[in-house]
Formats: structure tokens, sequence, C-alpha cells
């Protein structure tokens, strides 16, 4: 019977560490990977004449990572190609932190997709300008879930050591 303990616990504490979700290179509209260094603002596309720009994307969208898209791209054509927003994405406060060239300088703007998604005007929804960097954030409730996924591992791994020692400690 200890055996089977010792041989669960190990196989546990193994599907933990080794169960994390590996990291992977996003490849980007282009087919270039987005582990590259950001060279110049403007490409030209290799599928089709028009001229991209590279902008990034993170935060609670499906892919974030460096996009090459085409100028003109605006938000919500932005957030698309990533996949689209997760469920626990806060869409009322989408960040979009413009690069500007005087000075390196950049500046914030908040935009709220909520409401173009439930007025359908598309004058909430600005053009995204090259090296912009756009970030979804998340859900103030998605931190109290997330705090309970912790506390629900932590009370598991308090039930292990315990029922290690009392299966340790039995004759």
């Amino acid at each position: 019977m200890k055996r089977i303990f010792y041989v669960l616990f190990i196989l546990m504490f193994i599907s933990t560490v080794y169960g994390q979700e590996s990291v992977r290179r996003q490849s980007t509209t282009t087919g270039r990977y987005t582990d590259r260094p950001s060279a110049s603002r403007y490409i030209l596309s290799t599928t089709s004449d028009a001229l991209l720009m590279t902008v990034k994307v993170w935060g609670e969208v499906q892919k974030p990572g460096l996009y090459d898209v085409p100028i003109g791209t605006d938000l919500i054509e932005l957030i698309s190609s990533t996949g689209g927003p997760t469920t626990s994405a806060k869409l009322s406060k989408v960040k979009i932190i413009h690069a500007s060239d005087k000075n390196n300088e950049s500046y914030v703007s908040t935009v709220n997709i909520k409401k173009f998604l439930d007025t359908g005007d598309s004058q909430f929804i600005p053009e995204i300008k090259p090296n912009d960097t756009i970030v979804v954030p998340i859900k103030p409730t998605q931190y109290i879930a997330a705090s309970f996924s912790w506390t629900s591992q932590i009370i598991n791994l308090i039930y292990i050591i315990t029922m290690f020692d009392y299966y340790r400690s039995r004759p």
C-alpha cells in the first residue's frame, strides 16, 4: 500500500511540474516568427503589394505577439488577426501605447471596444500606427478566480502531505 502511495505521489508531482504549457513561437500573418528583432517600421508583404507595419499585442487575446499588418488596420481588425479576445478580456479598457518619433516619447490612449460592440459605431475604434503596443487587460474577477485556483492547489498539497505522513506512520 505504501508503494502505491509513493508512486501516486511521484506521478502527481511530475504531472504538476511537467504539465505546464510549453512556449511556442508564434507565426505572424506574413509567415515570419515573432522572436525576430524589429529592424524597420514598414515591411513589404511577401504575398501581396501591401506595405505592412509591425505592432505588438499583449494580454488577453488568443495569440499575443508581434504582428505585421497592413497600414490602415484598425484595432478590431488587429485583435481579430490575433484570434480575438479571450473570455477573461476586459474590453472596456484596452490600452494603445503609441510610439512617437519625437524625443522617443510615447503616449497612452484607452479604447472602449465594448462600446463599439454595443453600438456598432466605428468612431470608437482608432487606426493602429507603426510600433504601437496594444494591451488587452484581464477582468478583475479573473484575479479572484486565479487566487482561488492557487488556494485549491495549496489545499491539495497539504492533503497530499497529510496522506503521506499518515501512510508513512502506519505500521
